[in-house]
């Protein structure tokens, strides 16, 4: 709760530091308020600690009165915001205007400054109605959580392992990582990662048996450290009793701390092999504090933590190569799992039972914990009814599963999200905003975050980034620490995730956890649950217009999310008179509801409309002087109205192919007056410039000075846009992503940008490839000046080896993409090139490249262009054997003249490669239609091209007119 109200204080303290003309005596007011709030937010912050049904009566009526409180505060310093401190004063206007409009302001803001003054007063009131009531019900008394609650964990400890369900293919990949590598005997630690409830205890305990079992490790320990660990030196006397019983009553004959108990650990493990499980490991500083116990003996010891946190993994492990992620279980161990807890046999399904239990296991995912955790529950109905179990569909993933029989599955996540910083649990429980099983933007989610004012900047570290940047760390920490599923991947950087979504027992929780805490309010299929207020959020997500929503409800709305909803059901848009966030999809719209209200929302900062049913977007958009964020990329909207231009914050804007970007209106109403307006844009979809007279959109983006990226495409080129496109690119410094695409057939060359621009240096993606670079640019001589660039697509005219050595010192080049159109020599990859490419496309139609020992090691992905014609005057041997790294290869042949042979010849020996090749990589050769030509083999040549595939390579240009045998020819079929 504290993070979902975290800015009050930043606020409060901005609201002293600068000159606002309060009101006499609203200084004094101010500094108690923040002494108030300050201390309010830290109660809330301990009792959030403590499960709802742990706190008593009166403490849970202190944390919902505060709560509201809380909330009533930001919404005064927002109108504060809004309607005294403004977004600033409208450039160019006339004198007298401006002065009219300064003298009604002055006026609107002194009654605005009274009537705040005058709510100060009274919050202050109430503050300290609740201090009197935080004493009398002695909320300072917060009870330990952790001591009362079950260990879901401890079932996994007592399973009978002929009973576990799709354990084997696991354990035996953990138990093959945990085999030694030739001769090495060093200790080796393998970690298991993992959403709760995925059954890594169980895995790690049935391994550690197993093993101990076959007499491999002359000692063994399996020991949890847990959320909340008791001192650690607790764990460690924990595990020296489980590894002998005459070192336990050592320790305990004289009290030790814990440097010593390490000592002592180290000193009984030093000529033993010894095999240990450390369990539920949550934080790297529990690790760092117990890891010196583990002495690398040389004897092939050997060491298995789990955690639900990848951070965590990484640090136990070192690297990547010894981390397990879990998988679900299969579709069928699931039905396994879960028909013989209920019927005990696993085809002990009735028929008639069959489809719902489908349901009910695609929403637990494969989670052994959550198959359970419902068989548990429907096991014990009395009769097993299909219309009951439907029920149970129904509930998971809306907070309803509160049976006794999902506890354990609720205390296993309410564990790691009760692990979370505050703000981190602000973030997670506003995802219950969408519905089940909606793939979520990562982009979008960020915006609405900031938007509500969950994401602010908490320490001066942070302020040194934007709130973007914080808000994306966000996202990554929720999905290290498994709450959050990851989805699609970044086109542009295959290591940045784009979308999630949330497992179904997780929505259960947070369902459940929003609903308790009145985050956000619901209205979909099953009905509308009222409030325990107001609503503070609210998500439509049914086209049923039998269910309305109370006008009086919605004034106190932050955030208002609707999903394929008729929007009749709801009151005027205008009736949200505090509402930061609107996103509308899909919806439907009756003559009744007119978007000129949007007008009206003052605090919006974000708004999203994506309906088909929007074809025009008001004037009285420019009102919406707080938007920060415009997304109508979903709409049907053609043009963008005049009073665009008056959203100075406005930094993102999105919009569809379909508006019409034309700049042939002569006058104020140009597109490019309108666009080159908007001067704190950061990211902006793609324009289409297909029209000489569109140079002047090309000017206009000159003044975006803050733009981050810039997506083109052109439908046709002159030197005037060029000049004007490179004029404008030397103004954009901020620059992180730059995307020129053509929809031509003609060559469009870029000779003025080569010489004139110099790439800024925080630029991540580069993709010019529709165009062509006459050499290569200077800018790619010092590889220290793009050493963010993560993505690069471009295309060269005339290359040389010196310019591919260039570019292989690119440090974080992830994707490359090259067409060479006249390569003075065959391309050589050499040692150390290219060291974190992992997907690679070159474009170089003669001779294809040649990759060296040590080139590319991260390489996955391969794609080459090579001409068989060509090909037979050169050693062909490419290297692939190289590529350490090679999954996957695609050979795109250019057969102009080329004989059937000559490409069969050819596809053989690429074949050959990725047979020897130490991960037989798949391989996709692709010849062009052009050799349809039937071969004449002479009968006096048959028997001199026989064997000539026996080598690794083969040489062309020994036998050049020798076709293959009839049986070479069939070769690669």
């Amino acid at each position: 709760m504290a993070g979902a109200i975290g800015s009050i204080i930043p606020r409060l303290a901005e609201l002293l530091n600068k000159e606002y003309m309060l009101q006499k005596g609203v200084k004094p007011s101010i500094e108690s308020l923040m002494k108030h709030v300050s201390f309010i937010l830290a109660h809330l912050e301990e009792l959030h600690k403590v499960p709802r049904d742990q706190l008593d009566g009166p403490k849970r009526q202190w944390v919902t009165l505060a709560r509201e409180l809380l909330y009533d505060i930001e919404d005064v310093l927002d109108t504060f915001a809004v309607r005294v401190v403004g977004p600033g004063q409208e450039p160019d206007v006339g004198f007298l205007t401006k002065m009219a409009c300064k003298t009604k302001d002055l006026i609107k803001k002194a009654k605005t400054r009274r009537k705040i003054a005058g709510e100060v007063s009274g919050i202050n009131n109430e503050l300290n109605e609740l201090k009197n009531l935080r004493e009398s019900y002695k909320v300072d008394s917060v009870p330990n959580g952790a001591t009362s609650s079950p260990d879901p964990r401890a079932m996994a400890l007592y399973h009978d392992m002929t009973q576990l369900v799709g354990i084997d293919n696991a354990s035996d990949e953990v138990i093959n990582m945990l085999s030694p590598t030739g001769n090495d005997e060093k200790l080796k630690i393998i970690s298991i990662v993992g959403f709760g409830g995925m059954g890594k205890t169980t895995l790690a305990k049935f391994v550690h048996d197993k093993l101990m079992k076959g007499k491999n490790f002359q000692c063994g320990a399996f020991v949890s450290v847990g959320q909340n660990p008791e001192p650690l030196e607790g764990v460690l006397m924990n595990m020296i009793s489980r590894l002998s019983n005459k070192l336990y009553k050592a320790v305990l004959s004289s009290p030790m701390d814990r440097p010593l108990l390490i000592h002592k650990l180290r000193h009984f493990l030093q000529d033993k092999r010894y095999f240990i499980v450390i369990d539920d490991i949550w934080a790297e500083k529990d690790w760092n504090n117990i890891k010196h116990a583990f002495i690398d003996n040389n004897l092939c010891s050997r060491l298995i933590t789990t955690t639900r946190k990848v951070h965590v993994s990484q640090a136990c492990c070192g690297s990547d190569d010894g981390i397990y992620r879990i998988q679900p279980l299969s579709t069928d161990d699931s039905k396994v799992l879960f028909y013989r807890r209920i019927f005990h046999h696993k085809d002990g399904c009735p028929h008639e039972l069959e489809d719902v239990s489908k349901d009910i296991l695609k929403k637990c995912g494969g989670a052994p914990l959550a198959i359970l955790t419902i068989a548990s529950l429907l096991a014990k109905k009395q009769v097993q009814i299909r219309d009951e179990w439907y029920k149970v569909v129904n509930s998971i993933g809306r907070g309803l599963t509160t049976s006794s029989d999902a506890e354990g599955m609720r205390w296993i996540l309410y564990y790691g999200y009760n692990d979370l910083p505050s703000q981190l649990k602000a973030c997670l429980l506003y995802l219950s905003i969408f519905p089940e099983d909606y793939h979520i933007s990562r982009d979008r989610l960020v915006r609405m975050w900031i938007a509500e004012g969950i994401i602010i900047h908490t320490t001066e570290h942070q302020q040194q980034n934007d709130l973007v940047e914080l808000g994306e760390s966000y996202f990554y920490d929720l999905m290290n620490s498994n709450m959050i599923q990851p989805g699609d991947t970044d086109d542009w950087d295959r290591s940045k995730i784009t979308t999630c979504r949330v497992h179904d027992m997780v929505l259960d929780l947070i369902y459940s956890l929003a609903k308790e805490e009145n985050f956000v309010t619901v209205l979909d299929r099953t009905g509308y649950a009222s409030p325990q207020g107001k609503i503070h959020r609210l998500s439509l997500q049914t086209s049923s217009a039998v269910h309305t929503i109370p006008e009086a409800t919605v004034p106190k709305v932050r955030s208002l999310f609707s999903l394929s909803s008729t929007i009749n059901m709801m009151p005027a848009i205008s009736c949200f008179k505090i509402l930061r966030v609107l996103s509308l999809d899909d919806c439907e719209f009756d003559e009744s509801f007119h978007l000129k209200h949007l007008g009206k929302l003052f605090h919006l900062r974000y708004l999203r409309l994506s309906c088909s049913c929007v074809t025009e977007l008001p004037k009285e958009i420019g009102n919406l002087e707080f938007l920060e964020a415009l997304d109508i990329s979903g709409s049907s909207i053609q043009e963008l109205p005049p009073t665009i231009v008056k959203l100075r914050r406005l930094k993102f804007l999105g919009f569809s192919y379909t508006l019409q970007l034309s700049d042939r209106i002569s006058g104020e109403n140009k597109f490019s007056n309108r666009i080159g307006g908007l001067t704190s844009l950061q990211e902006l979809s793609t324009i289409s410039i297909d029209e000489e007279s569109e140079v002047d959109i090309l000017k206009a983006l000159g003044n975006l000075t803050e733009l981050r990226d810039l997506d083109i495409m052109f439908g046709s080129d002159t030197l005037d846009m060029e000049e004007a496109l490179v004029d404008s690119l030397c103004n954009m410094r901020n620059l992180r992503k730059l995307i020129l695409n053509s929809t031509s057939d003609e060559d469009f060359l870029l000779g003025s940008m080569e010489e004139r621009w110099v790439p800024p240096r925080h630029l991540t993606v580069h993709r010019t490839l529709d165009f062509i670079f006459p050499k290569l640019p200077v800018w790619f001589n010092s590889p220290l000046d793009l050493q963010y660039l993560c993505y690069l697509s471009i295309q060269i005219n005339e290359m040389c080896q010196e310019d591919v050595e260039k570019l292989g010192r690119l440090p974080v080049l992830g994707f490359f993409e090259i067409q060479i159109n006249m390569a003075r020599e065959r391309p050589v990859i050499g040692a150390g090139a290219f060291p974190c490419v992992k997907d690679c496309r070159i474009l170089e139609k003669n001779f294809g490249p040649v990759f060296q020992p040590g080139a590319m090691p991260k390489a996955e992905k391969l794609m080459i262009y090579t001409s068989v014609r060509e090909s037979k005057h050169i050693n062909f041997d490419l290297g692939l054997g190289n590529l350490p790294s090679l999954e996957q290869v695609i050979a795109n042949l250019f057969c102009e003249k080329a004989q059937d042979w000559e490409v069969k010849k050819l596809e053989t020996i690429l074949r050959k490669a990725a047979d020897i090749h130490p991960k037989n990589f798949y391989l996709n050769v692709i010849p062009d239609d052009r050799h349809k030509q039937v071969d004449v083999i002479p009968d006096d040549e048959e028997q001199q091209s026989e064997g000539s595939c026996d080598k690794d390579t083969y040489d062309f240009s020994e036998n050049e007119d020798i076709p293959p045998t009839d049986g070479m020819s069939n070769a690669s079929s």
